[in-house]
């Protein structure tokens, strides 16, 4: 029995390995993000390098693609319109797609660029430690919300200690919520309430941040307060957040923990499923007062990790993914949302000390010089 699995592993390896070499290598820009990767097919390579580069020289694909654009309704795409263009063209080509209609919202191109150049900054400036923060930055506080086993999962970042201590040393006053690593979404979410109660005594304007898990558990306690309870609340930073939850909970394809972790809650995994997650997303109902960003990775065949490969080949049959949840789940409705092209559920760690900093100095000139709140598709 051992030995079966054994091989199994082995088999499921050498096909990701192979699939890793596997698709075609292109080279473009979607909304001014470079990228050079490979694509799971020729539609996607077009669309990609000669299509959204004005450079149509295929009748017929430009006629499909035209299409596409003359059918949409002005806002985003669903995981179901996703879905629909995976089986009509390619995954990578709806990954590409949304990407490109991301950009094309013209709030999210404008932070886009505000993101850019703080970015730009902060790469240079926070090494040397000549960043200087705006006096705008004393009167707000960044509220971490760790993410799923964050005490046992520290090698992927799920206890957020790189960015606190990033933004830390930027000058900024940071707190961290102790919630239950392996606890459901419902009981952390009273967790985090309790904790953004709490902070209203500092007097300063709070900023939460979460991650992948915690971003239902925040969206959750935000929905459960009284609107008197968040006045203090400005912005809500999701970042890869599991909003929806993701179907290798329901297809029982989670990757295996309490042999490498220790015993875990199976009820807090189980509170991840997409069935139950759904359900729970449709209930939420954020504060108007509370500017939402979602932050997450649009990967292609050819730029995926190796920790978020088995997920994202299991997926591939809903449609484009992250390696761990389905692109078009880790959107909050109505907030401004920032994608990094080539990036997965793990790969949005990479630099995340500047990204941190960055995103941070992006939201606070936002809310500072934003009259009202901000709506995107």
């Amino acid at each position: 029995m051992v030995c079966c699995s054994v091989n199994c592993a082995m088999f499921l390896f050498a096909m990701l390995m192979l699939a890793a070499c596997a698709g075609l290598p292109v080279r473009g820009s979607v909304e001014g993000q470079a990228l050079e990767t490979r694509v799971d097919s020729e539609a996607a390579r077009y669309y990609l390098a000669n299509y959204l580069a004005d450079r149509r020289q295929d009748v017929l694909l430009d006629q499909r693609i035209d299409r596409v654009y003359q059918n949409a309704n002005g806002s985003l795409p669903s995981r179901d319109d996703l879905k629909k263009l995976s089986d009509d063209f390619s995954v990578d080509f709806a990954a590409l797609y949304l990407a490109d209609q991301i950009g094309r919202v013209p709030i999210n191109r404008r932070f886009r660029h505000a993101f850019d150049q703080a970015y730009e900054y902060t790469r240079k400036a926070l090494p040397e430690g000549r960043l200087s923060l705006p006096a705008a930055a004393a009167k707000y506080e960044v509220l971490f919300v760790p993410t799923y086993l964050y005490k046992r999962l520290v090698v992927t970042g799920a206890d957020m200690a790189v960015p606190r201590e990033a933004l830390k040393k930027a000058g900024f006053t940071c707190s961290f919520v102790e919630t239950q690593d392996d606890g459901t979404v419902e009981a952390n979410a009273d967790t985090v309430a309790a904790a953004i109660r709490k902070r209203a005594q500092s007097g300063r304007r709070l900023i939460v941040v979460s991650a992948s898990k915690s971003s239902a558990e925040v969206a959750l306690a935000l929905t459960r307060m009284d609107p008197a309870e968040t006045r203090h609340v400005a912005a809500w930073l999701n970042t890869v957040g599991a909003l929806q939850g993701t179907p290798l909970v329901d297809e029982r394809a989670f990757p295996e923990t309490e042999w490498l972790f220790g015993k875990v809650d199976a009820a807090g995994i189980e509170s991840l499923s997409a069935a139950r997650s759904r359900q729970r997303f449709d209930s939420f109902r954020l504060p108007q007062h509370v500017l939402v960003v979602n932050y997450f990775g649009i990967p292609t065949i050819g730029s995926i990790s190796l920790i978020a490969r088995t997920g994202f080949f299991l997926l591939r049959k809903h449609g484009p993914n992250d390696g761990f949840i389905l692109l078009g789940d880790l959107i909050f409705p109505g907030g401004v949302t920032l994608a990094q092209l080539g990036r997965d559920h793990i790969q949005v760690n990479d630099g995340v000390d500047i990204t941190a900093v960055a995103l941070t100095l992006t939201l606070l000139g936002w809310l500072e010089n934003q009259d009202s709140p901000v709506s995107a598709g």
